[in-house]
Order: C-alpha cells, then structure tokens, then sequence
C-alpha cells in the first residue's frame, strides 16, 4: 500500500466517522462585510460640531452686518486713509507755527482730534470687515470640510 492510498483512506475513514459520529457540527463563520454600516459616533459627533461651528459663524456675520449697516446710517464716509493722514499732518504743521494759548490753535487741535475719530473708525470698519472675511472664509472651510464628510459617508455605503 503507498502512502497516498493510506492517506486517502484515512480522509474517507474521518468524514465518514465524522458523518455518523453524532458530533455538533462547527457552524461556519459569517463573512464580515468590508463597510460596517453602523453609525459612527465620532463621525456624528464631528457632523455636529461643525454644524455648531457653522452656526457661531453665521450668528457672527449677521453681527458685522448690522455693524456695517449702522455705520452706513450714520454717515461715516469712506474717504481714503491716507488722504485723512495727509489731513493731520498738515494740521500738525500748522499748529506747530500757532501760539499755544490762540483761538487758532484750539480750532486746529479740533479739527485734528475729528480727523483722528474719522480715521480710528475707518480702521475698526477695516478690521471688521476683514474679521467677517475670515469668517466667511472659515464657513467656505467648514462647508468643504462637511461636504468632504457626506461625500465620504455617501461612498462607503
């Protein structure tokens, strides 16, 4: 007998003993899906705190924008900058040859105390308009940032 035959009948002899035996079978293991289709909690979670995010932002612009507004009923001009620099500095030239105690003197330290005011609140609009650039900038981001989400939840389902 070789040792092939031997093998083979000692396979046959152990499905058959294996058959009438009377054993449980080994149940089979179900094949584990390659996406699991639960919901993610720190998916959800991050879904939510962008929302959050997305919604301090928008409660930020509609500030400014009110901001911006009231400026504009008020009637803050929109002059230049550095005109109004140009303004001061000439103001400050001529109180410089302006006696310290003359009618002149207190009407030009006026004048520049106004200009200063004007270009102190151009500034701030400044500043206010390029926060709300950022935010609207930081929205655009948080916008991809969900959009990249559900696109990536969309194909793993």
């Amino acid at each position: 007998m070789s040792f092939w035959n031997f093998l083979g009948e000692f396979a046959l002899f152990n499905m058959i003993s294996n058959r009438f035996s009377g054993k449980p079978k080994p149940q089979k293991q179900p094949c584990q899906p390659f996406h699991d289709y639960t919901h993610d909690a720190e998916y959800e979670t991050r879904i939510e705190e962008l929302q959050r995010e997305i919604e301090h932002s928008q409660t930020k612009i509609a500030e400014y924008r009110r901001i911006i507004d009231s400026e504009r009923v008020y009637g803050i001009d929109d002059a230049d900058a550095d005109e109004l620099q140009d303004r001061i500095d000439q103001l400050e030239e001529q109180l410089d040859s302006c006696d310290l105690m003359s009618d002149r003197y207190d009407r030009i330290q006026d004048e520049i105390d106004r200009l200063q005011d004007r270009l102190d609140d151009m500034e701030d609009r400044q500043e206010t308009y390029d926060d709300l650039q950022d935010e609207l900038d930081e929205l655009e981001d948080l916008y991809e940032d969900l959009d990249e989400m559900y696109s990536d939840q969309d194909e793993d389902w």
